[in-house]
C-alpha cells in the first residue's frame, strides 16, 4: 500500500491542466469556507434580529398595559368617588314633585361636569335610575323595561363592585364601558353608573406606527383595534395555534411577530388582553436573510470570477509560449523580430499589449474624427439656426427711429423719453433672444406688448391689439423659442393692416390642444387674394436667408420645424376684404 503524502497529492494534481488544478484548489479552500462562514453569519444575525423584534414587541405591549392600567384605574376611582358622593345620593333618592324641580337639582350638581372636563378618556358618562321623577336630562336617564333586561344591568344588580363590559355595535367605535351600581341606602330606588371609554383617546395614547394593536376584554370581541373597522370583530391573532418553538404567527396570508400581555382588573373578574403584532418583522428578517445570502453569493461569484480570470490569463500565456516555440520550430523568424526582453512569456504579453494599444489608438483617432465631424455638423446647424433667429425686419427699427424723430419735433420731451424706453426694451429683448435657446411665454408676450405700443405711436388708432391666453397655460413656466410671436404680430401690422383706412384690429389667442400649444394671430385687414396666398404659403415652406419679404413668417416656420419637428409650423388662412389668420402650432415642452 502506497503511503499518502502531500507530495503525492501534488503529483496527482500535475496530471490535470493548470486551469483544472486552480479550480480543484478553489473548491475546498474558498467555496466551502465561504459557505460555512456565510451560513453562520446568517444564522447568528437572524437569531439576534428575531430576539430584538420580540423584545421590542413585548416592550410595546408593556407600554400599552401601563396606559390601560392608568386609564382603568382612573375610571374605577371615578366610579368609587361617585358612589360615595352624598350629594349625588340625595339627588337620586329625592322624590321631585315636578320635572322642573328635578332639572334644577341636576343643573346645580356640577361634579360630573368637572369629571368630564378633567378626564379626556371618558366618551360618555350616564347614570341610569329607577326614580321616575328624574327626567332624561344631561347625564341622567330613567331605566325602562328594555334597559332592565340588559346583561349589564342584571350583572350590576348582582355585583356591587365596578366591572367592565364590551358594548354592542350601536356604540360604534366606543366599545369599552365600566358599570357600577350606586348604593342608595334607605331607598327603594336603584341607580347604575355607566362610563364609556373614548376610542380616540385610546388611539392617541396607544397607536404605534410600527405595530398592529388589538385589545380584548375577557373572551369578548375586540373593543380596540388600530383599524377602526375591525372594532367589534373577533381577535385575529389566535396564539393557541402557535407552538412554543414558533416565533411568527400566520394571519390572513402574512406572518406577524406577536407579543401578548394581560392586565387583570381590581375586581379580579375582568382581564384585558393585549396583542401587539409587528407585521414588518418577518419581511425585515427575510430582507436580512436575502441580504446576507446575496453577500455570500456575491463573494463566491467574485472569487470564482477571479480564479476563472486568473486561470484563463495564465493558461493563455502558456499557450502563447507554445505558439512562439512552434513558429521558431518552423523558422518563422519574422514572428520574433520585435520580441525583446529576457522572459519569453513577458515578451509575448508585451507584443500583444502593443497591438492592443495600437488598435485602441486607431479606434480613438477614428472616434475623435467622427466627433469632430459631428461637432462641425452641429456647429453648422447652430449657425443656420442663429442666422434664422437673427433675421428680424430692419424696417421696424428704422420706422421707429423716424417716429421718435418726428415726435421730438412736434411734442414735448416726455413722449420722446417714453418712446426711447419702449425701443430700448424691444432692442434688449431682441438682442438677448439671439443668445437664448428658450424663453418664457410671459417674456415673449411682454415683447409683443412693447412692439404694439411702438406701432400705436406710429399709426395711432389704426392699430388696436388684444390677446387671450388659456387658463391651462402657465405663462411663467411655459418655455418657447424666442422671437416666435412678435414676427406674427409684426406681419399682421405691416401687411395685414397695410392700406386700410378704418381702425385695424389684431387679435392674439393662445390655447392648449392636448400636448400642443396653438398660437393664432387674426387681423381685420384687406386679406390676401387666393393666388397670392398660394404663393405665400409655398414661400414660407422654403425659407431663404436672402429673402426680403415675409422673412418673418418663413423664419418662424423653419425654426419651429427645426426645433419641434416636421409636424409643427405655420398655416395661413385669408379671405379677401375680411382679414387674415396665421396659426402657429408648437409642442408644449412642459409635457415631456
Amino acid at each position: 500500500m502506497k503511503r499518502f503524502t502531500p507530495f503525492s497529492l501534488f503529483r496527482r494534481l500535475s496530471q490535470f491542466s493548470i486551469r483544472k488544478q486552480l479550480f480543484i484548489l478553489y473548491l475546498p479552500v474558498v467555496f466551502l469556507s465561504t459557505v460555512t462562514i456565510g451560513l453562520l453569519l446568517v444564522y447568528d444575525s437572524t437569531k439576534q434580529l428575531t430576539g430584538n423584534y420580540q423584545h421590542l414587541a413585548a416592550l410595546n405591549a408593556q407600554r400599552v398595559k401601563s396606559v390601560l392600567f392608568d386609564t382603568t384605574t382612573t375610571l374605577f376611582n371615578t366610579a368609587s368617588s361617585l358612589s360615595n358622593d352624598t350629594h349625588l345620593r340625595e339627588l337620586l333618592t329625592e322624590n321631585y314633585p315636578e320635572e322642573q324641580a328635578a332639572i334644577t337639582a341636576i343643573s346645580d350638581y356640577d361634579n360630573i361636569d368637572e369629571i368630564r372636563n378633567l378626564q379626556t378618556a371618558i366618551a360618555s358618562l350616564t347614570i341610569y335610575t329607577t326614580n321616575t321623577t328624574i327626567p332624561h336630562y344631561k347625564y341622567f336617564q330613567p331605566l325602562d323595561d328594555t334597559l332592565k333586561k340588559s346583561s349589564w344591568y342584571q350583572r350590576a344588580l348582582k355585583q356591587p363592585d365596578a366591572f367592565l363590559m364590551t358594548l354592542s355595535k350601536e356604540y360604534k367605535a366606543n366599545r369599552l364601558a365600566l358599570y357600577k351600581i350606586l348604593p342608595l341606602p334607605l331607598s327603594q330606588e336603584t341607580a347604575v353608573l355607566e362610563i364609556v371609554v373614548d376610542y380616540n383617546y385610546l388611539s392617541n395614547r396607544l397607536r404605534n406606527a410600527s405595530y398592529e394593536l388589538e385589545l380584548q376584554l375577557n373572551d369578548d370581541v375586540m373593543f380596540y383595534s388600530d383599524v377602526i373597522k375591525q372594532v367589534g370583530q373577533p381577535v385575529r391573532f389566535h396564539t393557541d395555534s402557535l407552538s412554543p418553538a414558533e416565533t411568527f404567527l400566520k394571519n390572513e396570508g402574512s406572518h406577524v411577530l406577536l407579543a401578548k400581555n394581560s392586565l387583570t382588573m381590581s375586581n379580579k373578574e375582568d382581564t384585558l388582553t393585549i396583542y401587539s403584532a409587528d407585521p414588518e418583522a418577518y419581511s425585515s428578517l427575510r430582507t436580512n436573510l436575502i441580504r446576507w445570502s446575496t453577500i455570500v453569493v456575491a463573494v463566491l461569484l467574485t472569487t470564482f470570477l477571479i480564479v476563472f480570470l486568473f486561470a484563463r490569463f495564465f493558461t493563455t500565456r502558456i499557450r502563447q509560449l507554445q505558439q512562439a516555440v512552434y513558429h521558431a520550430a518552423i523558422e518563422n523568424y519574422d514572428f520574433f523580430q520585435n520580441i525583446s526582453g529576457e522572459d519569453e512569456i513577458s515578451q509575448i504579453s508585451l507584443d500583444f499589449h502593443k497591438i492592443i494599444q495600437r488598435i485602441k489608438k486607431n479606434e480613438e483617432e477614428i472616434y475623435r474624427a467622427r466627433l469632430a465631424q459631428q461637432e462641425l455638423l452641429t456647429q453648422q446647424q447652430q449657425m443656420e439656426f442663429n442666422i434664422l433667429a437673427g433675421q428680424i425686419n430692419p424696417h421696424f427699427l428704422f420706422n421707429t427711429l423716424e417716429t421718435i424723430r418726428m415726435m421730438a419735433l412736434t411734442s414735448g420731451n416726455s413722449d420722446v423719453v417714453y418712446a426711447i424706453k419702449l425701443l430700448a426694451k424691444s432692442m434688449r429683448y431682441t438682442l438677448e433672444a439671439h443668445g437664448t435657446k428658450l424663453t418664457s411665454l410671459e417674456e415673449s408676450l411682454d415683447a409683443v406688448h412693447v412692439y404694439v405700443k411702438i406701432q400705436r405711436m406710429r399709426f395711432g388708432e389704426r392699430v388696436n391689439f388684444s390677446y387671450a391666453v388659456s387658463n391651462e397655460i402657465d405663462q411663467q413656466e411655459m418655455q418657447i423659442l424666442p422671437l416666435l410671436i412678435q414676427p406674427l404680430v409684426e406681419n399682421a401690422i405691416s401687411h395685414g393692416l397695410e392700406g386700410i383706412t378704418y381702425p385695424g384690429f389684431i387679435r392674439l389667442t393662445i390655447t392648449k390642444e392636448g400636448h400642443d400649444v396653438v398660437i393664432v394671430v387674426q387681423d381685420n385687414g384687406s386679406g390676401i387674394p387666393p393666388q397670392k396666398l398660394k404663393q405665400l404659403q409655398k414661400k414660407i415652406q422654403t425659407p431663404s436667408t436672402y429673402a426680403k419679404r415675409n422673412i418673418g413668417l418663413a423664419n418662424v416656420n423653419h425654426r419651429v420645424k427645426m426645433f419641434y419637428g416636421a409636424d409643427y409650423g405655420l398655416t395661413i388662412e385669408s379671405v379677401s376684404n375680411s382679414g387674415t389668420q396665421v396659426t402657429l402650432r408648437i409642442h408644449d415642452l412642459t409635457t415631456r
